[in-house]
């Protein structure tokens, strides 16, 4: 016998796939390589980086060393690019093989000496405000880097603030010129990066200019769009849901008319009810802000969730569904991207961005491909 999960997430690798294939077909002048943080946006690194990796992509991108780290013990045949920052001292323990963005000279100093070798992308601020060398630094800070003899300088790279704004692409435009300018400066000290990138999922859908030759795709390449509907953008490459979350209906009980349901009291029978329990709340992934609100999909159905979602448990009112049976499936969040409660349906109802809700789903929750 197996361990029987209650919870499951469901990863599809045909729409991984095609999606990728959809990115990379939007932009045959770029290199399209996908975003693995923050669990692969909550999907799953360890599921997914395998299937990422036979795609023979440029780059596998995630954030920390600690993900780098885990594909290198995967021992993925895809070159690593870390984007975010990590602690310098965490560089002198053993050589490793990543790529890795930079705006701080002290990094720069201990990979000079430690990670010889090292290939580096320089991260400007072109306008986020965020990370990265402020454009009137940027040529002392690369005269300084051309001092560090160990250090291969491989990329310019930077961040889109704007670019899910479905009404203007002003600030993306300034961006740009920014970075062209930062790239300017850049040749002028003689160095000419092979790898030049600006746009994250956003970006892809709209920008296409022959300065970038690499997209970071990250939440695209799982199949949500980050444009909102109203975006003229949006519908310019097909994506695909990858996930499906998940529980089993594990309680059926019978209240009466007045009767409260959950911490709280937040919810009150107005007539006679059936709920059904789910073995899964906030922890497992069910956002709290469902809470009354969110729908779950039950044999083609939806059923409210009523009373507040607890940590392990969630209610849901089912007084329409014929015959519930203990056991049933129940999809908490739909890979059908029409679904009401797909990924982006309920981050709208939960008043947040489908990013929130993909990257609480626990890593205890099982995943399999499918």
């Amino acid at each position: 016998m197996t361990y029987q999960n209650l919870n499951k997430i469901l990863l599809s690798k045909e729409a991984l796939t095609q999606n990728h294939k959809n990115l990379q077909d939007f932009h045959q002048n770029a290199k399209v390589c996908p975003v693995l943080k923050s669990n692969a946006y909550g999907h799953g690194l360890k599921q997914l980086a395998p299937i990422f990796d036979s795609m023979h992509c440029e780059f596998l991108i995630v954030d920390s060393l600690f993900e780098a780290y885990e594909l290198y013990k995967m021992r993925v045949k895809t070159p690593i690019l870390i984007m975010g920052y990590t602690d310098p001292e965490n560089f002198k323990l053993k050589r490793l093989p990543f790529s890795i963005a930079i705006f701080d000279l002290e990094l720069a100093k201990i990979l000079n000496e430690y990670q010889r070798g090292c290939k580096v992308h320089v991260f400007v601020d072109t306008g986020m405000s965020r990370e990265g060398v402020n454009l009137e630094d940027l040529e002392n800070f690369l005269m300084e880097l051309k001092k560090l003899k160990n250090l291969n300088i491989t990329g310019l790279c930077s961040h889109l603030a704007d670019a899910d704004n479905p009404n203007s692409q002003d600030f993306v435009k300034e961006q740009i010129k920014q970075y062209k300018k930062a790239l300017q400066i850049m040749n002028k000290q003689q160095i000419f990066p092979e790898w030049r990138h600006i746009s994250a999922s956003g970006g892809a859908f709209k920008v296409k200019n022959q300065t970038f030759n690499m997209i970071r795709a990250g939440i695209a390449h799982y199949g949500i769009s980050p444009l909102v509907k109203s975006d003229p953008y949006k519908n310019k490459i097909s994506l695909q849901p990858v996930l499906e979350f998940s529980s089993t209906l594990v309680q059926i009980k019978k209240i009466k008319k007045d009767a409260v349901v959950g911490y709280g009291c937040t919810f009150k029978a107005r007539a006679d009810k059936v709920l059904a329990l789910l073995p899964a709340g906030y922890y497992e992934g069910v956002d709290k802000r469902l809470s009354n609100k969110g729908l779950v999909k039950i044999r083609d159905q939806y059923f409210p969730i009523v009373g507040r979602v607890s940590m392990n448990m969630t209610s849901i009112d089912i007084s329409k569904l014929k015959d519930p049976q203990i056991g049933e499936k129940v999809i908490i969040y739909s890979s059908n991207k029409p679904d009401k409660n797909s990924i982006s349906n309920a981050a709208l109802k939960a008043k947040t961005i489908p990013y929130d809700l993909l990257v609480h789903l626990a890593e205890s929750v099982k995943r399999v491909l499918i």
